[in-house]
């Protein structure tokens, strides 16, 4: 038996695994989506098509400019 560890867990099986960490990745990238959006003072939605933000034409630009980084 293999066991693995990611992130202080033991796995294993390899379909648990992936599923913790597609779990995670979405995780992180969903936190750095709401940081950015904060910081450049837009509105974050998450909805079943995904996320929408909303403000100013000027604050989605300079949302734009932050994730292109």
């Amino acid at each position: 038996m293999i066991k693995m560890k990611f992130n202080g867990r033991t796995f294993t099986n390899g379909r648990s695994l992936a599923d913790a960490m597609v779990r995670d990745i979405n995780q992180k990238i969903e936190r750095n989506l709401r940081q950015a959006a904060t910081s450049s003072g837009v509105q974050m939605k998450k909805t079943g098509k995904g996320f929408e933000f909303e403000g100013s034409p000027e604050n989605i630009n300079r949302l734009q400019k932050q994730l292109g980084k």
